[in-house]
């Protein structure tokens, strides 16, 4: 059975800068990955030197989302709607119920999202991170949003995607990271490098991050392997550390309630 794997991300680039090289990995072996972005980032750069202007960013960034997502293999983008940098303004039970409702319709065997502090400490981030959470654990519960069309589904796993204090340490870069023995799962993304660079170019108005990124020293050799905590799931007995995000899922699971 194809497993299906539903990240849910806040801005365009978010997928490829972060977990990039797990999305093309799953999406090349044949499973069905999807993304959920709340926003068509809006107020971010407009380039170095500028490729668009202020009113037409978001147009401009959903363009690069979708180039991205075709180079990493994305069988879906799902734009929630929001803008850039308000999410902590817009009632939380709004973003939540609209991911919930599309993880009813996708019905996703694991869900990705970010970790408390977003990687970048990002507002953004963070709300996604406590939408993701509250969304696992509502999406199987009949008595949440019982008017959004479809029928209930209990995803079997959340992850959140971290990186070590560590290689931050080493790179001195103002970033937020877990103690590596928080780390649960280490998912070998070494095949996936290039594609994940040659995506990385696709989102040209953040070129000047893509520069610095892509200048960290030894990035190359850190990008071969991407790191998340498991954070929920509804697997008993799951021997960690893992290395595969879809390990000890059933073939014939449903995740029906």
């Amino acid at each position: 059975m194809r497993k299906r794997i539903l990240f849910v991300m806040a801005h365009p680039d978010d997928e490829t800068f972060g977990p990039g090289g797990t999305i093309a990995r799953y999406a090349h072996s044949g499973e069905e990955v999807r993304l959920a972005t709340a926003t068509r980032g809006e107020v971010g750069m407009i380039g170095d030197p500028p490729v668009t202007d202020r009113e037409h960013l978001g147009e401009v960034r959903a363009r690069e989302l979708l180039a991205a997502a075709e180079i990493l293999g994305l069988a879906k983008v799902h734009f929630l709607g929001f803008v850039d940098g308000q999410l902590a303004s817009v009632p939380r039970e709004q973003l939540v119920e609209r991911v919930v409702e599309l993880i009813r319709r996708v019905r996703p065997h694991v869900l990705v999202g970010f970790g408390p502090e977003g990687v970048s400490r990002h507002l953004d981030h963070m709300v996604m991170c406590e939408v993701a959470l509250s969304a696992f654990d509502r999406a199987g519960d009949p008595t949440w949003y019982p008017g959004c069309g479809a029928s209930v589904w209990a995803p079997l796993k959340l992850y959140q995607f971290e990186i070590a204090q560590e290689i931050f340490a080493g790179w001195d870069a103002p970033l937020s990271g877990v103690p590596r023995a928080r780390l649960t799962t280490f998912v070998d993304t070494s095949e996936q490098v290039e594609t994940k660079i040659r995506a990385f170019h696709c989102h040209k108005t953040q070129e000047k991050d893509v520069r610095r990124i892509l200048e960290r020293p030894g990035y190359r050799e850190f990008a071969r392997q991407e790191t998340y905590v498991l954070a929920r799931t509804r697997l008993p007995g799951l021997p960690l550390p893992e290395v595969d995000l879809l390990a000890g899922i059933p073939e014939d699971e449903c995740c029906e309630s």
